[in-house]
């Protein structure tokens, strides 16, 4: 008990690694409202292909699907515009939990506004944006920010390991990645894959497959351990490249890569 008063009450835990994280969350919700715009026609205007009406009696329902039932081109716009300036507000330093809040509230209903173009890295997003509230960026004495900071910080590491460990053990699961063609069943379809990968030799997909599955599975005990920890992190850092850029699910490879920014370093051992 008294470890772990001290990990949550007596000092903010792993600021350098926090602010290394959080630039790099806040970069990464620039370049969605940079895609946002870009494709606007696409997802935002009136001629949209993706608008659907969503009402609920709950009042929070409702706020999270705000953008979704009170819609219009321009409502959508000033979404955009929201999201870039309060995440270079974050990028500054210049946030709080007043504006990293507003901040997730934002990405939230746009993530349910563009609900069918969803992918895992969306609601990774929306999860780490969340315990983002919690974190702070300078150091303070203040013994409730210093708890909160730690509490997002702990929240955050456990959602990246149960996300592995579920991945891995739904992989257990599903027959193609038992019999260790998951892998290479997914390089022959072509908005996946490039002429690159559909050369790798079908045994070399195989042990990835394996690899990936223990992995997963592994990652939650061996990252906390000094001596496996850089290389568990290493094969993911060329996992989710491979996923980011061969295979073009860039939002969740390149996600994952910024939650590693919190496993670099621990200043105590492991809770």
């Amino acid at each position: 008990m008294n470890k772990i008063s001290t990990y949550f009450f007596n000092r903010q835990n792993q600021l350098v690694e926090v602010n290394w994280f959080r630039k790099a969350l806040y970069l990464f919700l620039i370049y969605k409202a940079i895609t946002y715009v870009y494709f606007f026609d696409e997802l935002f205007s009136n001629e949209s292909f993706i608008y659907h009406h969503v009402q609920f009696t709950d009042v929070l329902q409702n706020a999270s699907y705000a953008l979704n039932n009170f819609y219009t081109p321009v409502l959508g716009a000033v979404s955009i515009a929201l999201m870039a300036l309060l995440s270079l507000l974050g990028l500054f330093r210049l946030s709080n939990y007043v504006t990293n809040a507003l901040l997730w509230y934002v990405v939230l209903n746009v993530s349910y506004f563009l609900y069918p173009t969803l992918t895992g890295g969306d609601y990774l997003l929306n999860q780490l944006l969340l315990f983002n509230v919690f974190l702070t960026s300078k150091k303070t004495q203040h013994t409730f920010k210093t708890v909160f900071h730690n509490v997002g910080l702990v929240a955050i590491k456990i959602q990246v390991c149960l996300a592995y460990f579920l991945a891995g053990l739904y992989k257990l699961l599903d027959a193609s990645w038992l019999s260790g063609t998951a892998v290479y069943d997914t390089i022959q379809i072509p908005e996946y894959s490039n002429a690159l990968l559909v050369s790798i030799p079908f045994v070399l997909w195989v042990i990835i497959n394996y690899l990936t599955i223990i992995y997963q599975l592994c990652f939650p005990v061996l990252v906390w351990l000094p001596r496996t920890k850089l290389y568990i992190l290493a094969f993911g850092f060329t996992q989710h490249l491979l996923i980011a850029f061969a295979m073009g699910i860039f939002s969740f490879g390149i996600l994952m890569l910024i939650t590693y920014f919190l496993f670099l370093k621990y200043d105590e051992a492991p809770i």
